[in-house]
């Protein structure tokens, strides 16, 4: 009897809340999404904080227990994850014009392609093409 309350008990709970910026945590390193999908957050230190935006189409999202973060639609200024540090992107906004690096876990222009090129990919690598 006392196993089958229980389990009610369990059963009846609602999932824990997705977690916002700032939020208690107590299991190091582990990434959850924000409630509105739009950032993976990490467990650091005992409280979540951003790691990276997650502005794709597919925003942050779970799937067997792993949270997947699309970060083709980031650009200017959105946070980026600090295994992406130092690495570079065409900016999607803007038709494309700026290269970006992730510098200090935020996206910075480093290079503005002259009208009419645009950022793209040749064989050396991202350039205004």
């Amino acid at each position: 009897m006392r196993w089958s309350l229980f389990l009610l008990f369990l059963l009846g709970c609602p999932p824990p809340p997705d977690p916002t910026e700032g939020t208690k945590c107590t299991a190091e390193n582990i990434g959850r999404c924000d409630a509105e999908g739009s950032r993976l957050l990490q467990c650091t230190n005992g409280v979540f904080r951003v790691y990276a935006d997650c502005k794709g189409p597919s925003g942050c999202s779970v799937t067997s227990d792993t949270a997947d973060c699309d970060t083709s639609g980031n650009t200017l200024g959105d946070r980026c994850a600090p295994t992406s540090e130092g690495k570079v992107r065409c900016d999607p906004a803007g038709g494309g014009i700026n290269i970006l690096r992730c510098i200090d876990g935020g996206l910075e222009v480093i290079f503005e392609c002259p009208s009419p090129s645009t950022c793209g990919l040749s064989d050396a690598g991202l350039t205004c093409i």
